[in-house]
């Protein structure tokens, strides 16, 4: 069903959706349920609202579920309910003299923004009130409109995705029907090319050109979308002969027609790709932040230790302490330049160099920043260090907010709200010019939080990045940490291995996996420690197995099970489910259903989906359920020693936690691994090497050797990615400090 309906009454407002009830142009009323991604605009009393969906009976009688809601402009007389409610201080009186005086004309009037006549209508006699009531409604219809008429002009080419029209309009405002209209190409960004290329070349041949094929804005959008496949894919920039055939295929042409031939030059010269040297074409936005963010590091790495940070590591002589020499040789060099990066393999002590680190930069008088890309690798960075950590995602968010209160500040003279704006700086990450932020798993640090990390730390501030190239790559584009860790004078190594003991075998197969040879692996049944193959054929058998080990291993200690996908059998959502349902079997608990489906019972193990400052929980941390309140919808889990309760909606933020990917566990550390060999193109060399050092005693490889050996013949993401980084500039000088 299609309607136009009258908002009445908000029923039900929250951050999932809204529910609100109306009248149809006939008259009758109408409930509607519409979840946020259906609606397009805030439901408010008064307005009329176009609702697609199916009526479903509910508890509340009749209701239409809206598959798409969308604030439609209102006609007639119903301008005056828009007016006198969507303006404050156009009340029904000021609208009904509008109303008489233009008619059915308003909306023209008000979209050629006649706020002169507008203004002499509503207030003829009050010349300051008047045309600022009239530019307030101007400004609100135009944004109405453009909404509505830019969900109209989607509609009638068959696009229908609410989500997509916001997010078009908060790109190109008002004008958006008109120059999509123009160039439909332009909606690259927000859709794959096979749909932003059938719709412009309908548009196209709507708009009477018989031979679209060869327009230059088709010709560029298809170069934007050979960047934005490059991107998605980690990198940052592509070989001309591989642009050049990513192209001729975006067009259907063939590598000789005189079409690529053209989109080839218009890309380059509308800057769609930059040339660079060695004959690579860069994304131009990844370029600029490339580039800066290596000239400033090249700037930072020539920055030698103060006088009294030389004072204290001439204090790191032969009696290392805590410190093995080879620990203490990285101290040194991490506090010798203004930038550097500290490497190693799993259990080399990298977190206890970090302690020591912030612990002489402290004592030489500067303060410490510490941050991590995943919440659960930040949580562990706290403990190591008894220092708070942040994700930098947080970290740079709080940069932010310290930044817009001290503007504040400097304009408020009211004490109290001084007082309270000066408690909430106390809270926020700080950095100045004696700060070192240290950024811990590194090889996870992509392009874009390094460079917006670099844009907020003042002149003076040093950068520690430390990581282990081998583990899992950033997640988004870029590669930074790879290349960085290539240049010996900025890079402190560590090679011995402290965390695994030597019994275990596992920093033997570890070693292997990082040179990517095969280990020869001892059958699980044969050892209790060290890494073992369980073998096991197909997905099902893979899931059988892992359930089975499990069980054994749970009476020893906890148990960590990573997976390289989310679907199917041996993925996160079946092996939670199947451990879930063999749960409740065997303890007869009652269960609890979340929004998205996932069942709880007491005593489960549960990972939270996101960063919640506010709970000092973040995305990553593993929990367990202490009880279930079914009739209010909520369960208490504990995280650390501290409960949290979770009630209907929050519970979209929690997850069993029985299996995970091996990025939410990086950083975490567990005795006993069970890791499902599930083939997948994210098997890799580093994902292998990240799984098996998670685990301090035993970790179990379930799947084929077969697996293994085909994970470990694909390369690398260094070698997978091609980024545009130039490091060290060739135009620096050589850094500085101690070698």
């Amino acid at each position: 069903m299609i309607e136009s309906i009258v908002v009445e009454r908000i029923v039900s407002r929250r951050d999932f959706g809204t529910i609100f009830s109306g009248r149809t142009k006939d008259g009758a009323t109408v409930r509607v349920r519409a979840d946020r991604n259906a609606l397009m605009g805030v439901p408010e009393v008064g307005q009329i609202w176009s609702v697609h969906g199916e009526i479903e009976n509910t508890t509340w009688g009749a209701q239409v579920k809206a598959s798409r809601a969308v604030h439609a402009l209102p006609s007639g007389r119903l301008m005056i309910d828009f007016m006198s409610r969507s303006v404050a201080g156009i009340g029904p009186g000021r609208a009904q003299r509008l109303w008489e005086r233009f008619q059915e004309r308003l909306p023209e009037a008000l979209d050629v923004g006649d706020v002169d006549h507008i203004a002499r209508v509503l207030e003829p006699d009050r010349p300051v009130l008047g045309p600022r009531l009239a530019a307030a409604l101007v400004a609100t219809w135009r944004k109405m409109a453009g909404e509505a008429r830019l969900v109209e002009w989607l509609a009638a080419v068959g696009v229908t995705d609410v989500r997509l029209a916001r997010r078009i309009y908060t790109l190109l405002g008002d004008e958006a029907p008109s120059r999509l209209q123009n160039n439909p190409w332009c909606l690259v960004p927000l859709l794959s090319w096979s749909k932003v290329d059938e719709l412009g070349l309908r548009v196209a041949r709507e708009n009477g050109i018989t031979v679209p094929q060869a327009l230059p804005q088709r010709l560029t959008g298809a170069a934007d979308a050979v960047v934005k496949d490059l991107i998605a894919l980690g990198s940052t920039a592509i070989k001309t002969e591989d642009f050049r055939s990513k192209l001729a295929t975006k067009l259907e042409t063939t590598g000789n027609s005189p079409i690529l031939g053209k989109a080839f030059a218009l890309a380059t010269e509308r800057h769609a790709v930059v040339p660079a040297i060695e004959g690579l074409l860069r994304a131009p936005g990844c370029a600029v932040m490339e580039d800066h963010l290596a000239a400033r590091l090249a700037k930072l790495a020539r920055q030698g230790p103060s006088r009294q940070l030389r004072n204290v590591l001439d204090g790191i002589g032969a009696n290392f302490g805590a410190l093995s020499e080879e620990q203490a040789l990285a101290v040194r060099k991490a506090l010798s330049a203004g930038f550097t990066c500290l490497r190693g393999g799993a259990g080399t002590g990298k977190t206890h160099v970090a302690r020591e680190i912030c612990r002489l930069w402290e004592a030489a008088g500067g303060n410490v920043l510490l941050a991590a890309v995943a919440g659960k690798a930040a949580l562990q960075l706290s403990r190591s260090t008894g220092r708070l950590a942040r994700t930098v995602a947080r970290t740079l968010h709080q940069l932010d907010e310290r930044a817009r209160i001290r503007n504040e500040l400097a304009a408020h003279s009211d004490p109290d709200e001084r007082e309270k704006l000066e408690a909430r700086l106390r809270d926020l990450a700080h950095a100045d010019e004696n700060t070192m932020a240290i950024v811990d798993e590194a090889s996870m640090l992509d392009l874009s939080s390094l460079h917006g990390l670099l844009r907020r730390l003042p002149n003076g501030a040093r950068l520690l990045l430390i990581g282990d190239e081998c583990q899992l790559p950033p997640v988004n584009f870029g590669l930074l940490f790879h290349r960085f860790v290539r240049d010996q004078r900025i890079t402190a190594t560590l090679q011995s291995v402290h965390r695994h003991s030597a019994a275990s075998g596992i920093p033997v197969v570890a070693g292997l996996l990082r040179r990517r040879q095969m280990p020869n692996l001892a059958l699980y049944g044969t050892s209790i420690r060290g890494v073992l193959l369980l073998p096991a054929d197909g997905r099902d058998d893979i899931a059988d197995k892992v359930i089975s080990t499990r069980q054994r291993l749970l009476g020893q200690s906890e148990v960590m099970v990573l997976t390289p996908v989310n679907d199917g059998p041996c993925g996160v959502a079946g092996l939670n489910r199947r451990l879930h349902d063999d749960y409740v079997a065997r303890t007869e608990l009652q269960e609890l259903r979340g929004p998205l489906g996932d069942l709880f019972s007491p005593g489960e193990p549960v990972v939270h989906r996101r960063n919640d400052y506010r709970r000092g929980l973040f995305n990553g941390s593993v929990g367990r359920v202490r009880r279930i309140e079914r009739s209010q919808r909520s369960l208490t889990a504990v995280f650390d020693e501290e409960e949290h309760v979770f009630a209907g909606d929050e519970l979209v933020d929690l997850a069993l936690g029985y299996a995970l990917t091996c990025h939410r566990a990086q950083g975490s550390e567990a005795k006993n691994v069970i890791i499902a060999l599930s083939n997948s193109r994210l098997l890799d060399p580093s994902w292998l090497y990240t799984a098996v050092t998670r685990a301090s005693e035993l970790a179990v490889l379930v799947g084929q050797e077969k697996t293994i050996e085909e994970a470990l013949g694909r390369p690398y993401p260094e070698d997978r990615r091609v980024v545009g980084l130039n490091w060290p500039p060739a135009s620096e000088a050589q850094p500085t400090g101690h070698r």
